[in-house]
């Protein structure tokens, strides 16, 4: 079987049906499975509906509640900390950006963080809403102990991704969205999945050597981007949301893969109103200039052009919307193998 195409209205609708059909709450659905697809329209494939049935098997296996319930641990005007009780890290990050924003709205800036939950999808996805608010977003998880710290040869660090948004004149925000990894470990269990080699700068085996065997990879660790500098920004990460919020951090996180126990993953918005500091059609001219200054800089050799922030990821998601998003003949074949699993009659194809 070949590649298919799928258009995004579809493919939200069919992970939202099977999300459903196993028993999450329609609402809840919706949120997952348009963060899931999110990530695909923006070519962050690894995080995309190739999740969805790694999701639904921790489903099954009792280590996420179908129903997420959260709690507010402690609360001031500028802060909160909720409590996900296990339950979907997406629904609880929706919960806790409406939190920031309406902080931030009132009081110019906010910090909220979240511990006892569970993969949130892409940060993107979290600080392009905040954004949207005339606001700059930042949001940030840890994740399982797959990397090692700068000199090391044991995984005690999470890929442990952070995102930073900021509003732009154009309607799109400059959208910061980086692993502290070379890359994501959902790309490499992606490439496994599909079968195809890696960089060999993107992790290590067992026993220290380079690979370009995805299977070899994800029993070893992945290596940490720029050395030293992306692994003391993993691990101020991984204090900000494991250390400060309650949740577990560092080797203390089971294997998403591999441990049958929840992960109690922690995770960190800020929320920081633009007009706080200044008028925000003021800072809107001074972002068109600076965007103005970097996109039309001259390229170096072996660049055609030089981007913002996210300009690919827009680029992506326009021929995605256009053209159907592509999905795998693996990828597609365990979305339907997930559909049949929990009764959903519901297709990709026509």
């Amino acid at each position: 079987m070949s590649d298919i195409r799928v258009s995004p209205e579809k493919l939200t609708a069919f992970c939202k049906q099977v999300l459903t059909a196993a028993g999450i709450p329609e609402r809840d659905s919706e949120i997952i499975a348009d963060s899931l697809v999110h990530a695909n329209l923006t070519g962050v494939h690894s995080h995309g509906v190739s999740k969805l049935n790694d999701y639904l098997v921790r489903l099954d296996n009792n280590l996420v509640t179908k129903e997420t319930n959260i709690t507010v641990v402690s609360e001031t005007p500028t802060t909160a900390l909720l409590d996900a009780g296990n339950g979907w890290g997406q629904i609880v990050s929706q919960k806790a950006v409406d939190v920031a924003v309406k902080k931030a709205k009132e009081y110019g800036s906010s910090w909220v963080g979240v511990r006892n939950s569970n993969h949130y999808g892409t940060a993107a996805y979290w600080t392009a809403q905040i954004a949207a608010q005339g606001m700059i977003g930042i949001s940030m998880t840890n994740t399982s102990p797959v990397m090692v710290p700068f000199g090391s040869k044991v995984p005690t660090l999470g890929t442990n991704p952070i995102s930073i948004a900021v509003p732009s004149p154009s309607g799109k925000p400059i959208m910061l969205d980086m692993a502290t990894s070379n890359q994501a470990r959902g790309k490499i269990t992606l490439a496994s999945k599909m079968g195809k080699p890696i960089p060999t700068d993107w992790a290590i085996t067992v026993d220290g050597r380079e690979t370009s065997d995805p299977h070899e990879a994800l029993k070893g660790s992945l290596l940490p981007f720029g050395g030293a500098k992306g692994s003391g920004l993993a691990i101020m990460v991984d204090i900000l949301t494991g250390v400060l919020t309650g949740a577990l951090y560092g080797s203390q996180i089971p294997r998403f893969y591999d441990d049958p126990v929840p992960q109690n993953l922690g995770h960190m918005f800020a929320a920081l109103d633009v007009s706080a500091m200044m008028p925000l059609d003021t800072f809107l001219e001074r972002m068109a200039e600076k965007e103005r200054e970097t996109r039309e800089s001259a390229p170096a050799k072996g660049f055609d052009k030089v981007y913002m922030p996210g300009d690919l990821e827009y680029a992506r998601a326009e021929e995605a919307r256009k053209n159907g998003i592509v999905l795998s003949s693996e990828i597609h074949n365990e979305l339907l193998s997930a559909a049949r699993r929990y009764g959903a009659n519901v297709t990709l194809v026509d």
